[in-house]
C-alpha cells in the first residue's frame, strides 16, 4: 500500500500547483475556526471553487478547524460545516472535543484528528475512534513504527508529517506567544516565538535553543510504506508557490519510484528529490522523531540556515506552441538564469536571453509582477513554477 501525498494550500493558486505537482489530497482553512490566521485562508466562495477544482482532479480536499475555541468563537460553525457538507468536503481537520460534538450535530463529513490533540497511544486512538474519529494526525513525538502499530491496534487510518517546518512544543501546545505578543497560538495567532534569540542567564551570547529544524523525512519513505501508513503530510500553508511545487514533486516522485528501490532508477530519482527540497530557504534538516527519539542535534545553530541560491520567479499561466507566458513574482533581467520545475526528472534552466512583455515588444528588464513571453521547445505546462537562480 502506498501512502497519500497531503500537500498544504494556503491559496487557491497553491492548490492547484499543488494537484499538478502530484498531491492526492490538499488542505486547506477558511477565514475562522483555524490555527493560521496568518495565512491567506478561503472565502466560502473559494472553497467551493476549491472543491470543484479538487473532484475534478480526482483529488481529497480537508479543511481545517483546529483551533481550540472557547464558546464565543463557536458562533456560526454550525451553518459552516453545513455549507461544507453541501459542496462535498471529503474530511474536517478538528482538535477540540467539544468542535468534534458541535460538527457531528450538524453534518455527517469524516472527521481526522488533528496533531494538536497530541494523540500519541493506541488506547487513546480508541477513545477517538470510539468518539466518531476517522483518522489520527499523529503528534510529531511518535516514530513511524509506533504509528504503524496504532494503525493495526485500532483500525483507524493513520496520518503523519513527513516534512515541513517543526514546533518545539509538544504537538503545539504552546502559550509564548500569549506571553510575548498576547497572540493565542492555539487559537491562530502563533508568532513563533520559538524562532526567536534568547539569551541564558547572564550569557552576552544569543542562542536559538528552542528552535527546531526543519522536517524532511524522504529518505525514510520506505518505512511509511512498510507501516502501511495511510498519508504523509507537508506541513506550510503560509509557505510559498516554489516551496508547494518542490515539495510535491519530491514525495509524489519517490512514492512512484518506491517500486524501483535498489536499482540506478531509483537513486536517480532519489538525489533529484534530495536537490528538489534545496530549491526554498530550510533551517537545515531533522528527520525528528520518525526514526528513534530527536536528539540535540534537531536543534537549529545560525550556522543552520539555508542561504539559498533559488529565489520563487513566478509562474506559467499560459503555453501556445514554442511559448510560455509567465506571471513574474520576483524581477528578472536579461542574462538571469530562471529554472522551471518539472513535473518529473531533471528541472528546465533557461537563460533569459530575449523575452518580451505582454505586448510582444522585447525588453530588458521585467518587473514583479509583469507578465513575460519567452521561446520555450520544451514541454510545459499551465501552473508550473519557477525559481531564479
Amino acid at each position: 500500500m502506498k501512502p497519500e501525498l497531503l500537500s498544504p494550500a494556503g491559496n487557491l493558486e497553491k492548490l492547484k500547483i499543488a494537484c499538478l505537482y502530484g498531491a492526492n489530497a490538499v488542505y486547506i482553512g477558511g477565514q475562522r475556526f483555524g490555527l493560521r490566521s496568518g495565512a491567506d485562508n478561503f472565502s466560502l466562495e473559494e472553497i467551493e471553487e476549491a472543491s470543484s477544482f479538487c473532484k475534478r482532479f480526482k483529488v481529497k480536499l480537508y479543511v481545517v478547524l483546529n483551533a481550540f475555541l472557547h464558546n464565543k468563537d463557536l458562533h456560526g460553525i454550525g451553518d459552516y460545516v453545513q455549507f461544507l457538507e453541501k459542496i462535498g468536503i471529503d474530511a474536517l481537520i478538528v482538535s477540540d472535543l467539544g468542535v468534534i460534538k458541535n460538527i457531528q450535530k450538524h453534518c455527517s463529513i469524516a472527521i481526522h484528528l488533528s496533531t494538536q490533540a497530541s494523540c500519541l497511544n493506541s488506547h487513546s486512538a480508541s477513545v477517538w475512534k470510539d468518539l466518531g474519529v476517522k483518522r489520527i494526525i499523529t503528534g510529531r513525538e511518535l516514530s513511524i513504527a509506533e504509528g504503524g502499530k496504532i494503525k493495526r491496534e485500532t483500525g483507524l487510518e493513520v496520518e503523519m508529517f513527513i516534512h515541513g517546518a517543526m514546533c518545539s512544543a509538544y504537538s503545539g501546545h504552546c502559550s509564548i506567544s500569549n506571553y510575548t505578543a498576547g497572540r493565542d497560538s492555539n487559537r491562530g495567532g502563533c508568532k513563533q516565538s520559538c524562532r526567536f534569540d534568547y539569551h541564558c542567564d547572564d550569557s552576552k551570547n544569543s542562542t536559538s535553543l528552542m528552535s527546531s529544524k526543519d522536517l524532511n523525512g524522504l529518505l525514510t519513505l520506505g518505512s511509511f510504506i512498510k507501516e502501511e501508513i495511510d498519508s504523509i503530510k507537508v506541513e506550510g500553508r503560509m509557505k510559498s508557490n516554489l516551496y508547494v511545487a518542490a515539495s510535491c514533486k519530491a514525495y509524489s516522485n519517490m512514492i512512484h519510484a518506491h517500486d524501483q528501490e535498489n536499482t540506478p532508477e531509483f537513486n536517480t530519482a532519489q538525489q533529484q528529490a534530495l536537490t528538489d527540497l534545496e530549491l526554498y530557504p530550510n533551517r537545515g534538516y531533522t528527520e525528528a522523531s520518525l526514526i528513534s527519539p530527536a536528539t540535540e542535534d534537531s536543534i537549529i545553530k545560525h550556522s543552520d540556515l539555508s542561504h539559498n541560491k533559488f529565489t520563487y520567479a513566478g509562474t506559467i499561466f499560459s503555453t501556445s506552441d514554442n511559448k510560455a507566458w509567465i506571471q513574474l513574482r520576483n524581477p528578472v533581467k536579461k542574462g538571469d538564469t530562471i529554472q522551471i520545475i518539472s513535473l518529473e526528472g531533471k528541472n528546465i534552466d533557461i537563460e533569459l536571453n530575449v523575452f518580451t512583455n505582454f505586448k510582444g515588444h522585447e525588453i530588458e528588464r521585467a518587473r514583479q509582477d509583469q507578465v513575460i513571453t519567452i521561446d520555450l521547445n520544451k514541454q510545459v505546462h499551465a501552473g508550473m513554477v519557477l525559481c531564479k537562480v
